[in-house]
Formats: C-alpha cells, sequence, structure tokens
C-alpha cells in the first residue's frame, strides 16, 4: 500500500469512495507480492498494481462492482482458471487477491505511522460473516485478542501474509519501520554503499571514528552519521534480524572489536571488507577473542557476490545483490572472483 498511500491521501481528502483490491497470497511464479495494491476511485481513477497487468482489466471490473454497493470478494486467478485466456497468469503462477471499499479513517493514521517508522499492522478479515472487517494494530501498543495478537507476530517480523483465525482467513498487512543497515569506515566504498541501501528502503547509518572523513559532504544518502568508535556505537544500537551489518574498515583495530560485538547480536546479515588473506588473518583474532565456528560461519566475508567489481559503485552493487539474497534465503555463487578491498 505504501506505493500508492500518497494518491489514497489526496483521493479521501476529496471525499471519493474508493475500492482496494489487495493480492493476499500467491503460487509459484506471480508478478507482485502480498500487500501489492491497486485501487480505483468512483471516477475511474486508477491507481498502483497487482500483477503488472495481466489480470487488472478484471480486478478493475470487481472493484467497480463493490464501488456500486456489491460486496467484498475474494478473487482467484491463475492459468488454471475458466477464463485464462482472459486473465490467467502468463507465468503459471496463482494469485488471490482481495476487492474491498477502503475505510477512509484509516488512511491518515497509517500514513501517519509510516512517516513516524512506527510499526502498525492493518488486519482485515477474508472470509465468515465478518469478511472485511478491518483493525489497526500497531506494534509499541498493548492490544488483547486473537487478532491483535496474530497481527503483532507477523508485524514483528517485518511480514505481510493470510494467517488462520479458527475456521477463517485474517490478511496481515504489515507497515514496518525501515530496517536498519550499518555501514562501517568512512571510504569511497560507505558513501555509494549508503546510496544503495537507502534505494533498497534501509535507514542507513554510518560511523566512523574519524570526524574528518564522516562529514555530510561525503555522505550526503545517509540516515545518521555518527562519530564514534564503531564498536561502542554498536553495543547500544538497535539491531534485529532485519539489520544488515556491513564493515568496510578492513583494518583490525576495527573490524575485530566491531565484528564480536555483531556476532553476538541478531542482525541477519554481517558482512566484513577484505581480501582472502585479509579475512583469514582477522579470523585468526577474533577465534583468539573466544569466537566459535559456528559464529565466524555468519560473516560473509570477503563481502559481496562474486561479479568481478571494482569500482565503489560496482561493489556497492554486490554488497546490496549479496544483502538481498541472504535475506531472501538463496544461497550466493561460490566464485575466486569475489569483490574484495586487500
Amino acid at each position: 500500500m505504501k506505493d500508492v498511500l500518497e494518491t489514497l491521501e489526496r483521493w479521501t481528502k476529496q471525499g471519493l469512495r474508493v475500492a482496494t483490491a489487495t493480492v493476499v497470497s500467491t503460487e509459484r511464479s506471480a508478478p507482485r507480492d502480498p500487500g501489492a495494491v491497486l485501487a480505483v476511485s468512483e471516477k475511474g481513477e486508477v491507481t498502483g498494481s497487482v500483477t503488472g497487468g495481466c489480470v487488472e482489466p478484471a480486478v478493475y471490473e470487481e472493484a467497480q462492482a463493490v464501488l456500486a454497493g456489491g460486496p467484498p470478494k475474494l478473487c482467484t486467478y491463475g492459468i488454471a482458471d475458466d477464463q485464462a485466456f482472459e486473465v490467467g497468469l502468463p507465468c503459471g503462477g496463482t494469485v488471490r487477491i482481495f476487492v474491498d471499499r477502503l475505510d477512509p479513517a484509516l488512511v491518515d493514521p497509517i500514513a501517519e505511522a509510516i512517516r513516524a517508522e512506527r510499526p502498525v499492522a492493518l488486519a482485515v478479515r477474508l472470509s465468515g460473516p465478518s469478511a472485511g472487517e478491518k483493525r489497526l494494530v500497531y506494534g509499541d501498543e498493548a492490544a488483547n485478542g486473537e487478532v491483535a495478537e496474530k497481527a503483532r507476530a507477523l508485524l514483528a517480523r517485518g511480514e505481510t501474509g493470510v494467517v488462520a483465525l479458527g475456521e477463517e482467513e485474517l490478511f496481515v498487512s504489515s507497515f514496518a519501520p525501515r530496517p536498519r543497515m550499518y555501514v562501517f569506515g568512512a571510504i569511497d566504498f560507505a558513501s555509494a554503499l549508503a546510496s544503495t541501501g537507502r534505494f533498497l528502503g534501509y535507514h542507513v547509518t554510518v560511523c566512523d571514528a574519524r570526524a574528518k572523513f564522516a562529514t555530510p559532504e561525503r555522505f550526503p544518502d545517509v540516515d545518521e552519521l555518527v562519530v564514534e568508535w564503531p564498536d561502542r556505537f554498536l553495543a547500544s544500537a538497535l539491531v534485529d534480524e532485519r539489520t544488515a551489518i556491513c564493515v568496510l574498515t578492513h583494518d583490525d583495530k576495527f573490524d575485530v572489536p566491531i565484528l564480536k560485538i555483531a556476532l553476538e547480536g541478531p542482525a541477519g546479515y554481517i558482512g566484513a571488507m577484505g581480501s582472502r588473506r585479509t579475512t583469514e588473518r582477522r579470523n585468526e583474532r577474533l577465534r583468539a577473542e573466544g569466537v566459535a565456528e559456528e559464529q565466524l560461519a555468519r560473516v560473509h566475508a570477503p563481502i559481496g557476490l562474486p561479479i568481478g567489481s571494482r569500482s565503489p559503485e560496482e561493489v556497492a552493487v554486490a554488497i546490496a545483490a549479496e544483502i538481498v539474497s541472504v535475506f531472501n534465503a538463496k544461497t550466493p555463487r561460490v566464485s575466486s572472483s569475489k569483490a574484495v578491498v586487500s
């Protein structure tokens, strides 16, 4: 919904009735993930997308029916449908889309929470006599009941999807704060990575102990620029399973303390720059500090996918690709041509 929120705000301020079509689940290959929204105003205006075009004419008609007073509807589209030639997914997947009237009273609270990076989830009943019933659940507030518990569980993981609610289904659309990326080492590679991290939707922090290098002029795209010893900063930083930690200092006096602290936390990605020789020397230092082999295995080093990158921009792409791969639970290719800096 984030990509259509600005338009929804404008339409609701104009007093327009709006129907939304939301992807709630997919099977096999599908163009859009759960949570993708297509919205239709009573004027026939359209914003957003649920499949990149292949079923959207049919979804538009369903939205018009809801705007005309029809009930909420859970629609399934796929290559096996009777309507395959008209609305089947050419990629061979199946997508379920829930079409319903937009509740204008929910638009502003969702928008405010997203802008304040306050965790909030929109829980919608998909079936049963209460189909279409909606509830906002905030991650930082106590709320009772099964709906709140299930919504908060998905929100804590930053996940959007369908969960069982007795014999019925509940769709939870999570609007979690941006995941955090911590980049240590105020070098040109860090500047390029900071820009790429922002593009990917991360809240990016660059930290370096050297004030002359950690300047706004050198890092215009960061959310936070910190002048502090990296290990001291990381010891009190917010870190969870969605966090990416990128150590680009490739200097043992910084790397070893940073990595030791990083490996004590739950960060989903930890990467460290350096050649294979540098990596092995650093690992020996970490072993001497009491770091176990299974912990060392969490560190992606040399950092980045093996795409033969050399320039700061290319290295940033390689690192970003590895981060995406790790969080999507895909195993990167193994190669001797890793992006390395000695």
